[in-house]
Formats: C-alpha cells, structure tokens, sequence
C-alpha cells in the first residue's frame, strides 16, 4: 500500500505499494542500465533488445545502441503494429539461435512492441489473429522491461496494445506480462516535456476511469485511488523541468496504473480514443484520450474535465484537437463503429444496462463534438 512518502532518495527502498497480484519481478534502481546488464548477465544468454530509437542521442543508452542483436524501433511514427510484430518476429526465426529473454527499452509503445513479439515468437499465425481476449497461447522468450518514461504501466500489464489492420486492441494474455521490469526513475531525465507530460495524463486517465468502474476489482480500484491521487499531485506541478523525486512518484503511479489494469477497467474516454487512433495511425493513445475525455465532461462530472483543462494550463499544453491529426467529420461512422465495439468498457462505465444509453447516436454527437474544435 502507498504511503505517500516517495522520493527519489528512498525509491530504491520502497516496498511493494500495490495490492493486485501481479507477474512481474520489480526492480526498484539508481542504476538501471547497470542494473539490467548485470541481471541478464546473471539470467540469460541470448537477449535480444527492442529499443525506442528516440533515446539514441542519449549517452546514457549508448552500451544499448552498441549491442548487436537489437532491433530499433521508431515509437514517434506509431504504436506499435501487428505488421511491425510479424517483421521482428521473421527477422528472430531466421537466425540461428533463438534469443531466450526479449528486452524492452523505451515507452510503452516499445514495451508493447516487446511483449506481443515475444508471445508471437511461440505461437504460428500472424499478430493480428491474436488481437482480442481469452486465446489459448504458447509462453514465448521471457520479458524484460527497463521503461524510459512513467505513466503506461506496460512495464507489469499482460496486454500489448497493437494497432492492427482492422482494429487497435491488445493481444491479452498472461502470457504476454513481463517477467522483470528494472525501474529507474532517472531513465526520464531525457525525455521531452511534451511525453513526460502526457504519459502521465495516460497514468491519469487510466486511473480516474478505473475508480468510475462497476466491473473492476476491489483491489484495482484501490489501487487506482493511491495513484489517481499521486498523478494529481505530479500534473499539478510545471513539468518543463525533470525533477527526481516527481519523477519517483510517477514512476509509483505507473506501476499502479498496470496493477490496477489487471483486475480493473477503463471506461468511456477509452471506449471513444479507440476510434480516434483507428482514424489516424500517427495519434498517440494519450492525446487520443485526452481529446475524447474534453469532449465526455456530460458523462464525468466529477473533475475529469476539470483537472484536464486544469493540467493543460499548468504546463502551457495547448488544447489537442483531433484535426491537428487528420480527423474530420467524414470519418465519424467508421470511428462509430470503432467505439460501439468495445463493449467491455461501456460496460465498465455504464453496467448491464449500457445500451440504453450508448448507441450510434450517443457516440457519433461525441465525435462530431471532437471535430468541431
């Protein structure tokens, strides 16, 4: 349980601060390129690394852009997509040695990228015919996480978030969550504002919802309280600098947000970014739910809009509009279709009864809300 005494002094002390069981080992660290390299040197022998390329004019990745056996991947172009899990997956099945542990350095996108090329690695059929919930599915190369920035909880999550040819939804399974994540709040430092900020609005978002749901678990949304709380308090400060101990608290909030995820649900802003990031390949998930949660202030009317807008102006982040990605009007009904098929969520949001209120009109005035800005 989190005490709110965090900081980045004591971090590496800090006891297990979420109640949902997870599968993940946590590493808590001050040192966590080191720390990574000593334990794989430990624990495997044939790693294979999956690194964000927006990291490589950092020095301190530099022993991870050195290594041969990597693959680059360029997170600021997209999510990660079934057809980018399948060429990583064909490039591993040709050489000769199967690697025995896949490593994640980045964001969630990178992280994602990892766990669903590692659960692919043992099962035949293409990423995208594992899109969905409840497959049986073979465990591939252990997972090993070091994440560059807080707020997705990819680093303990059993999902990886795919954009497919027809659809973006994860390949869930518990085969798909890391074994280890090595946790250095540091590894932040780098990162722009612009990403530092908006991870953790995703934190934010992931929480708030979850505390709204009808269908998550005790625990999860417990779990969400203590980091709906801690995002709070991080947003509510200017992040224009990298600050240690803020850096610290996300880093408690993320891993909070995947705990949660795992016996939790999110809700409506989900439900309608969904069909956003459908629209347009080039929008992150956290803009996308930023945009869908500053048009759903007649569904939340208890702070999501506010404390939104109210983080907004803190950091002087200009309002996102869906047009700044290439959304207009004409793609409303495919976005439609899009948000009425994630079920589970409404579900979560509005209970059994959800199609009394969410049909095609409901979700379609919310897009054209969305466009209209």
């Amino acid at each position: 349980m989190y005490d709110g005494t965090t900081s980045y002094e004591n971090f590496n002390s800090a006891r297990p601060w979420w109640r949902t069981n997870i599968f993940t080992e946590i590493v808590t660290s001050r040192d966590g390129i080191g720390d990574l390299r000593r334990l794989l040197s430990e624990r495997t022998a044939r790693p294979f690394f999956i690194v964000d390329e927006i990291l490589k004019p950092q020095t301190a990745f530099a022993p991870i852009f050195a290594l041969d056996r990597k693959f680059v991947f360029d997170a600021s172009y997209s999510e990660p997509r079934t057809h980018d899990v399948d060429r990583v997956v064909a490039l591993l099945k040709n050489e000769r040695d199967m690697p025995d542990a896949i490593v994640g350095v980045g964001g969630g996108a990178a992280m994602d990228l990892t766990k669903a090329v590692s659960i692919c690695l043992a099962n035949p059929r293409p990423a995208a015919e594992y899109q969905g919930y409840g497959m049986d599915m073979e465990r591939g190369p252990d997972v090993w996480v070091l994440p560059t920035l807080a707020g997705t909880g990819a680093e303990v999550t059993p999902i990886a978030v795919l954009r497919g040819p027809e659809k973006k939804l994860g390949i869930n399974n518990n085969n798909v969550a890391p074994k280890m994540a090595v946790i250095d709040p540091a590894l932040s430092a780098g990162a722009k504002k612009f990403n530092r900020f908006f991870s953790m609005m995703d934190c934010f978002f992931h929480h708030y919802e979850i505390t709204h749901s009808g269908t998550s678990a005790p625990d999860a949304v417990l779990d969400s309280r203590d980091g709906l709380n801690i995002a709070r308090r991080v947003l509510s400060c200017d992040l224009s600098e990298f600050d240690a101990d803020r850096a610290a608290e996300s880093a408690v909030a993320s891993v909070l947000g995947g705990s949660s995820s795992i016996g939790g649900r999110v809700g409506v802003s989900h439900a309608i970014s969904y069909g956003l990031s459908n629209a347009s390949p080039h929008l992150p998930h956290s803009v996308a739910v930023a945009i869908s949660m500053l048009a759903c202030g007649g569904v939340y009317r208890d702070g999501g809009l506010e404390d939104t807008v109210k983080f907004m102006e803190i950091n002087g982040i200009e309002r996102p509009t869906a047009r700044e990605y290439g959304i207009f009007e004409s793609h409303i009904p495919g976005m439609t279709r899009t948000a009425l098929g994630m079920e589970k969520l409404w579900l979560s949001h509005f209970g059994e009864n959800w199609r009394d209120t969410v049909n095609e009109k409901f979700v379609s005035d919310i897009y054209k809300k969305i466009v209209s800005v």
